[in-house]
């Protein structure tokens, strides 16, 4: 390989995810119909955003400004730290003031996936001036439209939309101006997702495609690039429903993911995107020693998937997953990273032939502030034929590297991660600008924590019984 490699803030939202807790709640604070107010009209506890200098109180309400000497760079949002969200009822009151351009717009994440920059990905009630609709419900990074104002949806199980239009007394939705307070209710049982406004139904959607329906995520305000406005909510109130579906362990672990794809979706499937390159086929069951049977994976024949350049990790941890079966057992490729050369590194799951080592070897580096770290393990020891569970753990103490939930070598190492603008490439890395080292072979599901997973939850990712 061309590189040289050695043998030897405000990302505490991960954090905070790993391990939600509820306070005690008043008697004050549920009303009679079930509903809790998540926000006390005073404070921003029990909230948090990236960049904490666009959020305020005011009005006794959330408030996201963006003025003339301080706008941000990317879309904010102010994420409830208390649990995610999956069957639930949601009350707020909203207004979008100071422009009405047809680039002002503004609204609310739920079910949704804080990315690894802070971004959110996932369903959304949003608001535009200056268009046909004033409310729809969307998915940010995803499909786009699900419902606009005055329409029924339905995604089939091969993710066609089917539309027709809602029936309003009198024939048209109820009046209502983003620039003034009105009440947002928005229910979600399971596929079906419901939106009020001021007590009518303005828009549905029933979404039954199991490649992008999303059962559970955070829930987030938001605050949208633009001119200068002010993005206010206030009487957030909060009630949960009990689940149409099951929800399990693990499924929550993934939920919880900074990044997270079944690769053997379609790839318009994938959120945020992957753009394939090679010879890749996708929608195959999975074959082989250690295989989940009826599992939907990707076949690469020298080939990637490429999830653009914007996904660094901050901060002093991370976990990153690949469920992936090498070709022929040979384990002499890129897997999952976010690399350009040994000095510029967020994060790199390799394969390669070391030189301290007979045969193949499967490592995890990282690159921080103090150095570069990395551990590694000789393939010979596992069957190299085989379907493997790999993670890669750092927890600014120890970097570490397990195959099937077993430990197979740490290295000491602290600091924070170094940030690069590489693409993060799954089945390959880059090296001075030129992506190389190109996998065959087949993987189920890449994902990536900003945090450190226990011991525990990496049983949980892996189906793994307790000892």
């Amino acid at each position: 390989m061309a590189c040289r490699r050695t043998v030897f803030s405000w990302f505490v939202f991960g954090a905070v995810l790993a391990g939600w807790v509820r306070p005690a709640l008043l008697a004050s604070e549920v009303d009679a119909d079930g509903f809790e107010r998540i926000f006390d009209g005073r404070t921003l506890d029990g909230w948090k955003g990236q960049d904490m200098s666009f959020w305020s109180v005011e009005d006794e309400a959330i408030t996201g400004t963006i003025s003339a000497e301080h706008a941000p760079p990317m879309n904010q949002y102010l994420v409830w730290q208390r649990e995610l969200v999956d069957d639930f009822e949601l009350k707020l009151d909203f207004r979008l003031t100071g422009s009405d351009t047809k680039i002002t717009n503004g609204g609310f994440q739920f079910r949704s996936r804080r990315l690894p920059n802070g971004d959110v990905a996932g369903y959304q009630v949003d608001n535009n001036f200056q268009q046909p609709w004033r409310a729809r419900l969307y998915d940010e990074f995803g499909r786009h439209d699900l419902a606009v104002e005055g329409e029924q949806s339905e995604f089939d199980a091969a993710g066609q939309r089917h539309v027709k239009p809602l029936e309003f007394a009198g024939g048209k939705p109820p009046e209502f101006r983003l620039d003034k307070w009105h009440e947002y209710h928005l229910v979600c049982r399971g596929p079906l997702l419901r939106l009020y406004v001021n007590g009518t139904l303005i828009a549905q959607c029933t979404d039954h495609d199991p490649q992008q329906y999303e059962a559970l995520g955070v829930l987030a305000m938001q605050l949208h690039t633009g001119p200068p406005q002010k993005a206010q909510f206030r009487n957030l109130r909060y009630k949960k429903l009990p689940l149409a579906r099951p929800i399990t362990p693990r499924q929550r672990l993934l939920a919880e993911a900074a990044l997270d794809w079944q690769l053997g979706e379609r790839v318009t499937a994938h959120q945020p995107p992957l753009a394939p390159s090679g010879t890749i086929t996708v929608d195959q069951d999975a074959e082989g020693v250690a295989a989940h049977r009826g599992a939907k994976v990707v076949r690469v024949d020298t080939g990637y998937l490429d999830a653009g350049k914007d996904w660094n990790t901050p901060g002093k941890a991370i976990t990153i997953y690949l469920r992936a079966r090498a070709a022929e057992g040979n384990w002499n490729y890129g897997l999952f990273a976010k690399r350009g050369d040994h000095d510029h590194v967020n994060f790199c799951l390799f394969s390669t032939d070391l030189p301290t080592t007979t045969g193949d070897d499967i490592g995890f580096e990282v690159h921080t502030d103090q150095g570069f770290f990395m551990a590694s393990f000789p393939v010979n020891p596992v069957d190299p034929l085989a379907w493997h569970d790999l993670v890669g753990r750092y927890d600014g103490r120890m970097v570490q590297i397990l195959c099937d939930g077993k430990l197979m070598a740490q290295t000491p190492a602290g600091g924070e991660l170094t940030q690069n603008s590489e693409p993060l490439l799954i089945g390959a890395e880059t090296d001075k600008g030129k992506v190389g080292r190109l996998f065959r072979g087949e993987m189920e599901r890449a994902s990536l924590w900003t945090r450190a997973l226990s011991d525990e939850e990496v049983k949980t990712l892996l189906d793994l019984k307790p000892e």
